[in-house]
């Protein structure tokens, strides 16, 4: 007859030196990304100068890009809504940045820290994103009501 298997003697080592390597791992890569947007940031500034402020006028150029996304980014953008809804419990028709974005709106922490973070890669992240975002949900209605009748 066969024995069952036991554990070894120093599983709680081993487990342990897994959980410190993992979050060793983990701190290491949010360092890299925080340095990267510092980085991409401070070069923008360089390069282009100080960033202006959002405008109202400026949804509508906003709006405009997002009207003409490719299939690929149209996937990007799934990706991006699923894992708001499944893992932040965002809402089913935003993007993370957008709901980062509501969040420092509310004046959340974790939504104020994630804006600073994406700022870094592109100047008014929050804003633009929202504004794909209406653009994706004012195409959907237009569609939907036409075909509905409305």
């Amino acid at each position: 007859m066969g024995s069952i298997p036991t554990r070894p003697a120093n599983f709680s080592e081993a487990l342990t030196d897994k959980l410190l390597l993992a979050g060793e791992i983990t701190t290491s890569v949010i360092g890299l990304l925080v340095a990267i947007s510092v980085l991409i940031g401070t070069l923008r500034a360089l390069i282009d100068g100080k960033d202006s402020a959002w405008k109202s006028s400026d949804v509508a150029v906003a709006e405009g890009r997002a009207a003409g996304e490719g299939w690929l980014h149209r996937i990007l953008v799934a990706i991006d809504i699923a894992f708001n809804v499944i893992v932040l419990r965002g809402q089913q028709d935003e993007t993370i940045s957008t709901h980062s974005w509501r969040a420092q709106q509310e004046g959340k922490l974790w939504g104020k820290v994630m804006c600073w973070w994406l700022n870094g890669f592109q100047a008014n992240h929050g804003f633009k994103a929202a504004s794909g975002d209406l653009e994706r949900a004012k195409s959907r209605v237009a569609q939907l009501s036409k075909m509905l009748g409305q």
